[in-house]
């Protein structure tokens, strides 16, 4: 099948390319395929990031139920092609520049019609893994009398498999051994774990189930390459407990100090942590358990799905615990909220650029004199980006700015955190860090000094 034939259908993708100008022909990766069901419209194309799928692209099916999509300078690792009847599972496939590939997808079933060897080697060992994931997730029919001896006589067969594996791309093969391991403890795991009318003891368990439990689970960060890796990370965490069912509950404070303590890796604690959030329901309970954990979350992505969850949990109402976050002062000493728990603390969100933050400015510098010698402190957050710090430097010192000065690099946590759209935005803290007003009057306005004045008499 011609590739401008399908023009029509083909999604082409938002891709970062590490080419300037347009991308060349030899860089562009094309999928191209057919559904057989013909109630399918959409097909979807899913890339990897930290363990989890992300959608990247969809592909309209035309009227002859073909499919297409250009990937321009593609990472290279795992993909997965997706249509509305695959039942849980996906096609996977492995992109690299300049890959052709062509397959049917069919229900939870694909077939590669032509392709790279990464990819018919990958076929081949999809279609081995069917004889263990299918039974896997079927929750009606298998028993765990039928499922483990199809386990048993599996297992032996893979060292063999592996040999077999021998394209010219030595890193490939490397994954696609690693990723067997993987996916074998993925099917044995997820069958043990689906609802099913009887479960076996864990002495009726093969022993393929002893090996999988192992001190420092998952050291290697390959497995954050695999789609399913988050998923795998949390069903080892559960696996593990019903293996070792503890005799007491671990204190809240304890439980993803436990957590991570199961794996050998940084980054895959890290996803182990952002998988387990929904354990909390409280806001309490979720920053206790955070507390000795936190520095695991390094990526954007991770912080970004912990301030999500995080907010599900608050209302931002008065009496709530702040949400802590800090900056560095003109002279490069770093300040946090928590640091001024004792005093009213008093937020000024601001950037250099914002006229109406310098507007409030006298008004402020008036308050903050009015408040001297009170058990107060006036704390500024600039939000201006990381490459204006010294003009936001400058201003500081120009404008004889008063109180605790602090930059933040950017739109940052204290605005991610907090929900803040627009500046400027004052907020209000008491003297034991809960809020007293995340969105409080400005300086101009004489409520904001009654507020303070009020906090201070409460104590």
């Amino acid at each position: 099948m011609k590739l401008h034939r399908l023009m029509p259908v083909i999604a082409a993708m938002a891709f970062t390319s590490t080419y300037a100008g347009p991308v060349p022909a030899s860089a562009l990766a094309v999928i191209q395929g057919k559904a057989t069901n013909e109630k399918v419209k959409k097909i979807t194309l899913y890339a990897v990031k930290e363990g989890r799928k992300e959608e990247v692209a969809t592909a309209a099916v035309n009227e002859n139920h073909a499919f297409a999509f250009a990937v321009p300078a593609p990472k290279e690792g795992f993909y997965y092609v997706s249509s509305t009847d695959t039942k849980g599972r996906d096609a996977r496939v492995y992109l690299k520049a300049g890959d052709q590939l062509q397959l049917t997808l069919n229900g939870s079933d694909y077939t590669l019609q032509s392709g790279s060897a990464e990819n018919k080697a990958l076929q081949q060992w999809d279609q081995h893994l069917k004889e263990i994931m299918l039974p896997a997730i079927n929750i009606d029919t298998v028993t765990f009398e039928s499922y483990f001896p199809v386990l048993e006589a599996f297992v032996p067969k893979v060292a063999g498999w592996k040999k077999a594996v021998n394209t010219p791309n030595k890193r490939f093969n490397d994954l696609l051994k690693f990723q067997m391991d993987v996916d074998m403890e993925y099917a044995a795991m997820s069958f043990l774990l689906m609802p099913r009318p009887k479960h076996p003891t864990v002495e009726q368990r093969p022993a393929f189930y002893r090996q999988i439990i192992q001190d420092k689970k998952y050291a290697d960060a390959r497995l954050l390459q695999d789609g399913d890796g988050a998923r795998i990370i949390s069903l080892y965490s559960t696996f593990h407990m019903i293996t070792f069912m503890p005799k007491e509950r671990p204190k809240t404070s304890e439980g993803l100090q436990n957590l991570v303590a199961l794996f050998g890796n940084d980054s895959i604690k890290a996803v182990a942590i952002t998988q387990s959030l929904t354990a909390y329901n409280t806001f309490e309970k979720l920053t206790e358990a955070m507390a000795p954990v936190q520095q695991y979350l390094v990526t954007d992505l991770q912080k970004e799905r912990y301030l999500a969850y995080e907010k599900t949990l608050r209302h931002f109402a008065a009496g709530e615990p702040a949400i802590n976050f800090s900056g560095v002062d003109v002279t490069g000493n770093k300040v946090s909220l928590q640091d001024l728990k004792g005093k009213v603390v008093v937020v000024d969100v601001w950037a250099t650029w914002c006229g109406p933050c310098k507007e409030e400015m006298p008004h402020l510098s008036k308050l903050e004199e009015e408040m001297e010698g009170k058990n107060v402190v006036f704390l500024g957050c600039s939000v201006d980006e990381a490459k204006d710090k010294e003009k936001w430097i400058d201003f500081v010192k120009k404008q004889e700015m008063k109180g605790t000065q602090i930059f933040m690099s950017g739109w940052s946590d204290i605005t991610k955190s907090y929900d803040i759209k627009g500046i400027p935005r004052f907020m209000v803290f008491d003297q034991k860090g809960n809020i007293v007003s995340v969105d409080a009057p400005r300086p101009s306005e004489p409520a904001l000094k009654a507020l303070i004045e009020k906090t201070l008499t409460k104590g």
